[in-house]
């Protein structure tokens, strides 16, 4: 079929993992419905990997163009004010997340959803129902998108199930890797822990010495965790600027852990033998239905967590998230090892 309709979007604000669920789900529309010509600009750092993994259906894009009208964002609608203005139009899929988690909600946050529900119809803020806002994220953040919304969560999930073979055997073939990445020749007798993530779903060095204190550790090469581990007597493998070292890591080991992080999105594309440790978010939100492996949810109360900048106490005072003092949720980790 010819495609006949264009989707230009810039992608490429927003977390590293949310724009890895962003071009899976672009991925499955393209395949729902094959008219659309999508143009995807992804940071560049993930364009090679992008490129091998979705280039048949997706063009991913250099730069941004005149032609991208719409463009992915978390700001306040005064924030946003000044791009509305010049004529932009904006995604914004996380707002009723954010709002419908906090356990005390504010006026402002009613107002705020109003506000919302007036762009939205106004078709210059895309702004998903909340009657979905528990939806896996690569789902959606493509149905914010006013005219995508009737693809159903059915079509959608079918179609990403369909698309899992062919999107597993090209990451496990030949991806691009950073030229410094060393893999240890025993990494296939051990477990990998892929232990960080940019806010609170992080694995407390304690918890990796107590639990797992044979496993390797993959680090992005410049965390400043790979000191703090190594320090501990732990085994410490660093990966580098291409995406593809976190999946020829984890293509090498026993079993691999992630929390749910960049890390997670990927060897959930790219690895069945995988645990992804779920401390934040609702699992629902996070973890896409073609994925074979295991998945450990959280077990606190005060799930979902809606403080999650590291380096502050969170809601409940804590530096570090309930879940790894819970024996349960430790327990539900090690029982899902399979070695």
């Amino acid at each position: 079929m010819n495609k006949t309709k264009p989707l230009h979007v810039d992608a490429s604000t927003g977390g590293r993992g949310d724009i890895w669920m962003r071009l899976l789900g672009f991925y499955a529309i393209a395949g729902i419905k094959p008219e659309l010509d999508i143009h995807i600009l992804v940071p560049e750092f993930l364009r090679p990997l992008a490129r091998v993994t979705y280039g048949d259906r997706l063009t991913i894009a250099e730069s941004k163009t005149p032609e991208m009208v719409y463009s992915y964002s978390t700001l306040g609608i005064k924030d946003l004010i000044p791009g509305i203005l010049k004529g932009e139009k904006y995604i914004e899929p996380f707002h009723k997340n954010v709002i419908a988690d906090k356990k005390d909600k504010q006026f402002k946050d009613t107002i705020n959803l109003v506000l919302f529900d007036l762009l939205d119809k106004l078709g210059i803020v895309h702004v998903p129902p909340e009657k979905i806002s528990k939806t896996y994220h690569g789902y959606l953040e493509i149905v914010s998108i006013k005219w995508l919304r009737h693809i159903s969560w059915e079509t959608f999930s079918d179609q990403v199930n369909k698309d899992f073979p062919q999107i597993y055997e090209r990451l496990n073939g030949d991806i691009p890797l950073s030229p410094e990445l060393v893999i240890p020749d025993d990494v296939n007798e051990h477990v990998v822990v892929f232990p960080n993530g940019t806010s609170r779903q992080f694995v407390p060095v304690e918890w990796a010495k107590a639990n797992l204190p044979g496993a390797y550790y993959a680090f992005f090469h410049k965390d400043r965790e790979v000191q703090q581990f190594t320090e501990a007597g732990l085994k410490v493998i660093p990966y580098y600027k291409e995406p593809g070292d976190i999946i020829a890591i984890a293509k090498h080991a026993k079993w691999n852990v992630t929390t749910d992080s960049f890390p997670s999105h990927l060897l959930q594309t790219a690895n069945k033998r995988c645990t992804v440790c779920v401390t934040e978010v609702s699992m629902s939100r996070v973890i896409s239905p073609s994925f074979k492996g295991a998945v450990v949810d959280s077990e606190v109360p005060c799930h979902p967590c809606v403080h999650l900048t590291r380096g502050v106490p969170c809601a409940a005072g804590y530096m570090e998230c309930l879940n790894w003092k819970n024996s349960n949720y430790t327990n539900n980790i090690l029982k899902s090892i399979v070695v």
